[in-house]
């Protein structure tokens, strides 16, 4: 009963339904369900699963599932899937030279970056993101009023209106 195909359903309703916050917490939870794992197996299966560690509401972390495994989802290119049309987690964006700072609700920051990576917009060289903010690389000369479509094709409207004067190009 410790193959990884019936392991990872059960890390999933784990960290879906409890907070776990180690390894070892979850190795715990695991155990508890039949699978016993070394850390080594359980690190390879939260890679796998793309879990993450966020911070939660009290001042804690916890482990969170990102996408499914690739056995499980459509393995066609990413840039054929659409973004979503509006992550209502952003806060504020901003732009100075070519970097622009996007401010989102914590843990959100994440998420966001994959999506903006995943666009592989020719004005985006890269994102780096943190709990909070995600640091978005344009491509050297990318004229702003670009960069404000782009952006504006998923994050909120009164977002981008108030961040507006920032994307004229100077």
């Amino acid at each position: 009963m410790n193959s990884r195909k019936t392991r990872l359903p059960e890390i999933i309703d784990i960290l879906t339904h409890q907070v776990i916050s180690s390894q070892e917490d979850l190795s715990k939870q695991l155990a508890v369900r039949g699978h016993i794992t070394t850390q080594a197996t359980l690190s390879r299966d939260l890679k796998l699963l793309k879990a993450t560690k966020i911070s939660d509401e009290r001042g804690g972390y916890r482990y969170v599932v990102g996408e499914p495994p690739l056995s499980t989802r459509n393995r066609t290119r990413h840039r054929s899937l659409p973004i979503p049309s509006n992550h209502s987690a952003v806060l504020s964006i901003a732009i100075t030279g070519n970097l622009a700072v996007i401010k989102t609700r914590n843990g959100y920051a994440s998420g966001l970056a994959y999506d903006i990576d995943m666009l592989e917009s020719p004005l985006v060289l890269g994102t780096i993101p943190g709990a909070d903010t995600v640091f978005v690389a344009l491509r050297e000369g990318s004229p702003r009023k670009e960069a404000f479509n782009l952006f504006s094709t998923f994050i909120p409207m009164s977002v981008m209106s108030t961040a507006a004067p920032m994307f004229i190009d100077e």
